[in-house]
């Protein structure tokens, strides 16, 4: 929140609603991460701002979207990470997923409401219009699986569990050295392969035909891992 101005509001005082209501006829967007309904209760949903400013752009962030079964459940980063089956291909197969380190869900959410956002102004300078978006986690976070979601849909199998194998890519994952420490090596295009193999000096590897192509190197990847 560096070089913001800022102001705690109670919204449910009138006099905090009278200043928010203030702010909508001079703003260029609204962004909020209440459950649904909660706005609209206030009488701050995108129909009461756009009584106040017509021109509005309207963003609503939450667990999972303002309609649907799930929707007044809370959109807990971890829960997500579960339901939308982020936590089911991480991991050695077989054992308990690992938790991501990073707040995946709820970065994937706050990236997809500043491109709706931003999607939103630009709408409004090109048609001199409104716009309002529903961000939700859940969503937000299978689109971000593009690998996964595109196996699934093109050979029906559910992705699973691969370590630190990549789904398409060989070799494309991390190593142990020699001091106990780990090394990240990834070659995946023909030039970043020769390339590798030079400084691993295994020259004899970019002759192989089974490491020959992109995807040869993939079909053959048990027997490459161990040289590399």
């Amino acid at each position: 929140n560096r070089n913001k101005k800022s102001v705690v509001l109670n919204l449910k005082m009138e006099d905090g609603i009278s200043i928010v209501n203030e702010l909508i006829k001079r703003s260029d967007v609204i962004i909020e991460n209440n459950r649904p309904g909660v706005m609209d209760r206030l009488g701050l949903g995108q129909n009461d701002a756009k009584k106040i400013n017509s021109k509005i752009v309207y963003t609503s962030v939450s667990g999972f979207g303002q309609t649907g079964p799930l929707k007044n459940r809370a959109g807990v980063n971890l829960i997500i990470e579960a339901l939308s089956g982020t936590l089911s291909v991480m991991g050695e197969k077989g054992k308990m997923p690992p938790r991501p380190g990073l707040q995946t869900a709820d970065m994937f959410g706050a990236l997809f409401a500043a491109y709706a956002t931003l999607s939103g102004l630009i709408g409004k300078i090109r048609h001199n219009e409104g716009r309002y978006s529903d961000i939700s986690l859940m969503e937000a976070s299978i689109a971000a699986a593009v690998w996964e979601t595109t196996e699934y849909l093109t050979t029906n199998k559910v992705p699973d569990q691969l370590g630190h194998s990549h789904r398409a890519s060989a070799p494309y994952q991390l190593f142990k050295t020699k001091d106990e420490k780990y090394i990240a090596i990834g070659a995946p295009n023909d030039s970043h392969f020769k390339k590798l193999m030079k400084v691993l000096n295994c020259p004899e590897c970019i002759d192989n035909k089974l490491f020959s192509s992109y995807s040869k190197r993939k079909e053959n990847e048990k027997a490459l891992v161990p040289i590399v």
